[in-house]
């Protein structure tokens, strides 16, 4: 069957979204979305608006040579009677809890919003994540990494989106829809349990109240390394995610379209989808497929039941451990903070998040999450969706699982870098339990994994001062 296009997709929009309008979406939410660009130019990144580019190899190799079309900051807030959480999503390699050069960390994000809106927002239920782009600035030192300038750019431009998209809010309906995306991803190894990717495609939609055919802003996410770009290109870009937020934006008539990646350790673009033999044509094929399937799951939409905005951090140690690339060799290049809490001796420091709207959960994982992760949430927590935020509020590499799982990784190394960005064989479970522990904490049933989980179950969650 012959697909459609986007432009085939928006002429029966529509009428498919009235057609979803059978059924009620919470009443009694406010949501706000909104943008700030965050291109390098010379004012924040002197001389000239060159940065280091991140991801692909080691070090400092690729310096930007232009710019293919901006990059930015999407914030989406979403209000109960009782709470508000704020999702917001920078379009750089990874960005750390904290740093070493200063106060630019998502930590410090989290922080200026709960000061900016006067605890409206609580530092807790910030939830900022970065969509790892391959051809965004290099937020963690290891490709060379970025000027003190443009860290404080970042921070700022990110709390400004965040507070505006809080002081737009309106009244609105909420709605999530879901899509099979799964043949637009592939995983990088072949043999279980390392083979299964997350195909699920996930929108949260606001609505004009009652209205459903009228929609104000849009949350996409999606399972993709941004990585459609190879590491040739030196063009700044969002990669995929940004051509599927401009696209989502111009065809639904919106200001903002958020797009979060989800649980992306291991799991790239398939290859040889769409057209073209330049980088950035093959960019635009590829993100007008994923808008397409994007699309589609905007056409089909569910109610969010239920008013009750919640969420809730837990601070998490774990030992490092990798064998292939030592912790003082690291710590000599990255960018992240090496005082405690989050770096104490040779243990980890670091945070997962749960959020809560309506009948609707929001994991958020401080890495590149490995599908076993969000399979699990599925499984034993009972929410009516289960949105998976990647790379948020902190960036730790791979977190790998399961566990039995990690010897096929260790044995691909150095061909594949899974293992050699990588805390600890360990880390990936550790966070699926800490995940496990913050849904209770909102407000789900969860059915527990004890045998997993009982070498976590003393641990002190609360975040040291």
């Amino acid at each position: 069957m012959r697909s459609r296009t986007p432009h085939a997709i928006c002429a029966g929009l529509a009428v498919l979204l009235v057609g979803c309008s059978e059924g009620d979406s919470a009443s009694g939410l406010l949501v706000g979305a909104a943008k700030r660009d965050i291109t390098p130019t010379a004012a924040t990144a002197p001389p000239d608006g060159s940065v280091f580019l991140g991801g692909y190899g080691f070090g400092p190799e690729r310096p930007s040579t232009g710019v293919i079309e901006p990059i930015f900051v999407r914030a989406f807030v979403v209000s109960g009677p009782e709470g508000t959480v704020a999702f917001a999503q920078n379009e750089t390699q990874g960005t750390f809890a904290a740093y070493k050069e200063g106060p630019y960390g998502l930590i410090d994000v989290g922080e200026a919003v709960e000061a900016a809106t006067d605890g409206a927002i609580p530092r807790s239920h910030v939830i900022v994540g970065s969509d790892h782009s391959h051809a965004g600035p290099d937020t963690t030192g290891v490709w060379g990494g970025l000027p003190e300038s443009y860290l404080a750019f970042l921070r700022d431009q990110t709390v400004g989106a965040i507070v505006d998209a809080y002081e737009s809010r309106a009244q609105a309906d909420l709605w999530t829809g879901a899509v099979d995306a799964t043949d637009l991803i592939r995983s990088q190894f072949d043999q279980p349990p390392n083979d299964v990717v997350d195909g699920e495609l996930r929108v949260l939609v606001a609505t004009e109240p009652s209205d459903i055919a009228r929609p104000i802003a849009a949350l996409v996410n999606y399972a993709a390394h941004a990585t459609v770009m190879g590491s040739g290109n030196t063009l700044i870009s969002g990669d995929w995610p940004s051509i599927v937020s401009d696209g989502i934006e111009r065809t639904l008539g919106i200001d903002t379209a958020v797009v979060m990646v989800a649980d992306v350790g291991r799991t790239q673009p398939q290859r040889g989808l769409g057209g073209g033999d330049a980088d950035e044509e093959r960019l635009r094929s590829y993100g007008a497929l994923v808008e397409e399937r994007a699309l589609l799951a905007i056409a089909d939409l569910e109610p969010v039941e239920g008013v009750e905005v919640t969420a809730t951090q837990r601070f998490l140690r774990e030992p490092y451990a990798n064998p292939l690339s030592p912790i003082d060799l690291l710590l000599g290049v990255v960018s992240r903070s090496d005082t405690p809490p989050w770096l104490s001796e040779e243990t980890i420091g670091t945070v997962v998040s749960a959020a809560r709207v309506g009948n609707v959960l929001f994991a958020a994982v401080p890495g590149e999450g490995y599908p076993a992760i969000q399979l699990a949430m599925e499984e034993r927590v009972g929410a009516a969706q289960h949105f998976f935020f990647g790379l948020a509020n902190d960036q730790l590499g791979y977190l790998i699982a399961p566990e039995e799982g990690y010897p096929d990784i260790l044995a691909a190394a150095p061909d594949n870098d899974n293992a050699i960005f990588n805390v600890s064989p360990k880390i990936g479970d550790h966070i699926q339990c800490a995940l496990l522990a913050a849904s209770e904490d909102v407000g789900f049933a969860v059915t527990p994994d004890e045998a997993r989980c009982a070498p976590y179950a003393g641990e002190d969650p609360t975040i040291p001062d």
